[in-house]
């Protein structure tokens, strides 16, 4: 199985039982859970490790906030500095603005914390919410989830007992938090929510119900395979598309909405590219003779036996192995020992390593998908795709030529020979745009509704 075939399934259902519409009650239910049961099939058939738990924050009593009317929710992930990328330049240009602390590196801050927040909304109203769901029973929708379960079971030869049962429980929780969410933004008088990652859906319902224009900064990769922003049906004016989606995407070069499927409601708007790869492109830094391997969580033990592989046969080529943020460093060295003696020009780097400045000082650069395979093209690396689970998601990387498939990992002699830089990288890095004048472009837009 590869991820083109639970995509073509999930798909397959969509479109039989008329998925991407169905209402029960207020929530669009499937909109609600296709990411999750896309990864829970993922994990189940073995093409994807289960992402490692973030650390948990200290539940509150209690929070304050100001009011303004811009509202940013940074990444929840930052660089080895402890910033975020995609949403400092806004914070610093915006005059007047709700910055809320997210994650485990914030906590503690005098920010409003995301999670402690969410949590205290979530109990709030969580009896108020099953009160109504109750009223939004029906046979029918029980009936049309087990032939959905059915549906995919047969077509895919995996288990979903984790999701047999009609998610109830799911509809209760997202209502609360919509709930919740809503009477908060109201509260904070907001008109605009800033938001790298917006996979929070029934945060993003809860800002529109309150009249918010909600506003997704990418933050990383995105192809026609996204399973929360890829909705291909949806081309019309139907109230369904794009429901828990930003009513604007803020992407940093043209190709990412041509390469996706994002439902015509949501507004495309180029940025440019983030501050870091348009400094590193300015630098041009000579590269050395190395083989940089970029890590994933979800495929994580076939990268490590593929950079243990090419510095055993090549003991005279420095091989770098960069963990994803979301890997463990402890578990990652475990794994390579595990695999025997460790080469001695197989370097593992930091989880925290600065990744653009391994990229540009790196003549070659492999990996599966990540944001990373773009950036390494961009700053002139002999770019290489190893064909593992998610590579489709950058397959039109690969149909321009900007990168070369590695099919199995004996081929990677012909990649060393054959592999050539490939700078043509505007249309997915555009020249930045300030962020005073997209934030400034943005209210106005607010102002004209």
């Amino acid at each position: 199985m590869n991820l083109e075939q639970i995509w073509s399934a999930l798909r397959k259902v969509e479109k039989a039982e008329d998925l991407a519409e169905w209402r029960v009650g207020d929530i669009y239910l499937w909109q609600v859970i296709r990411e999750r049961m896309f990864t829970h099939i993922a994990e189940q058939s073995g093409l994807y490790l289960p992402v490692p738990e973030k650390p948990p924050i200290k539940p509150a009593k209690q929070a304050s906030l100001q009011a303004a009317p811009l509202a940013i929710m940074p990444f929840v992930r930052r660089d080895a500095q402890g910033r975020d990328p995609f949403t400092e330049p806004f914070i610093k240009a915006a005059d007047d603005v709700l910055v809320f602390a997210i994650g485990s590196e914030d906590e503690g801050s005098s920010k409003p914390q995301y999670e402690q927040l969410d949590a205290m909304l979530l109990a709030q109203y969580r009896l108020r919410a099953k009160l109504k769901v109750v009223f939004w029973q029906g046979k029918k929708h029980k009936k049309k989830w087990q032939r959905v379960i059915a549906s995919l079971e047969a077509d895919l030869g995996v288990n979903l007992d984790k999701y047999r049962k009609y998610p109830r429980w799911l509809l209760v929780d997202f209502l609360a938090r919509q709930i919740g969410w809503t009477k908060l933004f109201k509260l904070a008088e907001t008109e605009v929510l800033l938001i790298a990652n917006a996979w929070q859906l029934w945060l993003v319902a809860a800002a529109k119900a309150a009249g918010v224009r909600v506003i997704e900064i990418q933050h990383g990769l995105i192809s026609a395979y996204h399973p929360r922003l890829s909705w291909p049906d949806f081309k019309g004016d139907s109230p369904a598309s794009g429901a828990y989606l930003a009513d604007e995407f803020w992407q940093w070069g043209d190709y990412w909405g041509f390469a996706s499927d994002l439902p015509a409601s949501v507004e495309l708007h180029t940025i440019g590219a983030p501050e870091n790869i348009t400094a590193a492109i300015a630098r041009d830094t000579k590269k050395q003779q190395r083989l940089l391997v970029i890590g994933q969580p979800q495929v994580s033990q076939s990268l490590i036996e593929f950079a243990r592989f090419v510095a055993a046969k090549y003991p005279k080529l420095p091989v770098v192995l960069k963990p994803h943020p979301q890997e463990n460093l402890q578990q990652i060295e475990t794994a390579v020992d595990a695999l025997g003696e460790r080469p001695t020009n197989l370097t593992i780097s930091p989880v925290d390593a600065n990744t653009i400045e391994l990229i540009e000082e790196s003549e070659y650069v492999v990996g599966v998908y990540s944001t990373a395979m773009f950036e390494a093209v961009a700053l002139g690396c002999k770019v290489g795709v190893l064909k593992l689970a998610g590579y489709n998601h950058i397959t039109p990387l690969i149909n321009s030529g900007a990168i070369q498939e590695i099919n199995r990992v004996v081929d990677i002699e012909k990649f060393f020979v054959t592999a050539k830089p490939n700078r043509n990288s505007a249309s997915y890095f555009a020249k930045p745009v300030p962020a005073r004048i997209l934030l400034g472009d943005a209210m106005a837009r607010v102002d004209e509704r």
